[in-house]
């Protein structure tokens, strides 16, 4: 059986783009597909001639392995067509209305009461409760999904886990999209055949995630490693940004300084950043990232090392196989505490006290923490990463608010989880994320 359909006169009643980059274009239209009623769907189309791709993204490779993927927090599949006009690959997929970026945009997504001009009314408690049970949804939601992937049987690394890569339904489930540069493991040539960009275990892409959410071993050329431990890093990365502070900038004036980096003031410990004198009309919400991503590769890696501590023998040993570890020489930094970049943690100070810098790895017993399960993930052996199968089991997701499901089909380890429900004292997944984002 063919994997392609031929596709003619597919009606659109209406079409947007939704995102157009040098390696594809993503648009949304309102059409009939197959014996689906009209509704809105994503189209996502590139290349399939190679000398006009955009090497490492691959839109045969994606379309071949989502194929083959079936998991409720991962975006399906509708139908893939070959466009023989436009010498292109199309995938089509339902729409999805949210995304973690825009929700994580939202001063109200915070555990504190946010400041004017945003207008609130809602409880100190109630405020914190809703966070913590957003925060665990979505993550748990995330969590499955590479859980699925990495699996011994699939072993399948999406390498470009970031805010915008996931979306959210209106009830809440999460939905991961864009395999573009997805890699899977114990793959033969005949599977390979027809890929744009063929990758094999001993020449892999370094060029792969998205700035501040890229793995610290990519910035060194690495060509062999562990895709699966490149989302795990990503994923951190990306649950940091629930943490990190908000600040309100105006687009039409220069923006501060986006690097975090630790100073006597209290900038870095407020939850939310509002400089003076800014005209409101105009303004508008963002998250900081954790790390910067903004000054290439050589800026990443120090923001990282600022943080993380500059590498060495104790806290990452083969960092100097790395094929570029000698090529430039970083200060040397120790490794700082996280906890003070991360000021929308919940506040309970006991949080904090986990957090014992310099050390550099937490300790073996996990305890009912965000900070704790973060930093597990933000390590810079990569075989020390914790995966996500084990990562479901954290205490902080067993123990304290429930993981609120949400009402569309549910994977099932998450149906049989210690520490789940689909309401928490009258309210459900959606109705949370619609208090935000209505």
């Amino acid at each position: 059986m063919t994997m392609y359909s031929e596709v003619e006169d597919v009606p659109t009643a209406s079409y947007e783009v939704l995102e157009e980059s040098p390696a594809s274009i993503v648009a949304r239209t309102f059409t009939t597909l197959g014996d689906l009623e009209p509704q809105w769907l994503v189209v996502k189309s590139a290349t399939t001639y190679r000398k006009f791709s955009k090497e490492p993204h691959d839109i045969v490779k994606e379309a071949r392995v989502l194929q083959k993927i079936n998991h409720p927090n991962i975006i399906r599949t509708l139908k893939v067509f070959r466009d023989t006009t436009e010498v292109a690959l199309k995938i089509w997929e339902p729409y999805i209305p949210f995304s973690l970026a825009q929700l994580l945009s939202s001063p109200k997504l915070s555990p504190h009461i946010p400041p004017p001009p945003v207008i609130e009314s809602i409880s100190a408690s109630d405020q914190l409760t809703r966070f913590e049970q957003l925060t665990k949804s979505i993550i748990a939601q995330i969590l499955s999904a590479l859980a699925y992937l990495h699996d011994d049987e699939r072993r399948i690394a999406h390498r470009d886990i970031k805010p915008n890569n996931i979306l959210l339904t209106r009830d809440g489930g999460v939905q991961l999209i864009d395999f573009g540069i997805v890699y899977k493991e114990s793959e033969s040539e005949a599977d390979k055949e027809g890929d744009l960009w063929p990758e094999f275990s001993d020449h892999m892409h370094f060029e792969v995630s998205t700035g501040p959410y890229r793995a610290p071993e990519l910035l060194f050329g690495a060509r062999t490693y562990d895709a699966m431990t490149i989302d795990l890093w990503s994923l951190g990365a990306t649950f940091a940004e629930f943490f990190t502070p908000l600040k309100l900038f105006n687009d039409d004036i220069d923006e501060f300084e986006d690097d975090l980096e630790p100073s006597d003031d209290d900038e870095i410990s407020s939850p939310f950043i509002v400089p003076k004198e800014l005209p409101y009309s105009t303004l508008k919400w963002e998250r900081n990232t954790l790390f910067n991503g903004t000054r290439g590769e050589i800026g990443l890696a120090w923001s990282i090392f600022k943080i993380r501590g500059t590498p060495n023998d104790e806290n990452w040993p083969s960092f100097k196989d790395l094929s570029g570890a000698r090529s430039v020489t970083f200060m040397e930094t120790p490794t700082v505490k996280l906890a003070p970049f991360l000021p929308n943690l919940p506040p309970d100070e006991a949080l904090r006290g986990i957090d014992r810098a310099p050390e550099h790895l937490p300790s073996a017993n996990p305890i009912p923490s965000p900070l704790d399960l973060l930093l597990r993930f933000l390590i810079y052996p990569p075989s020390l990463r914790l995966r996500a199968r084990l990562a479901l089991a954290h205490p902080w997701l067993c123990q304290g608010s429930p993981i609120l499901l949400p009402q569309s089909e549910v994977a099932e380890d998450l149906r049989n989880h210690p520490n789940v429900s689909t309401e928490d004292s009258g309210r459900t997944l959606g109705s949370l994320l619609g208090s935000i984002l209505s």
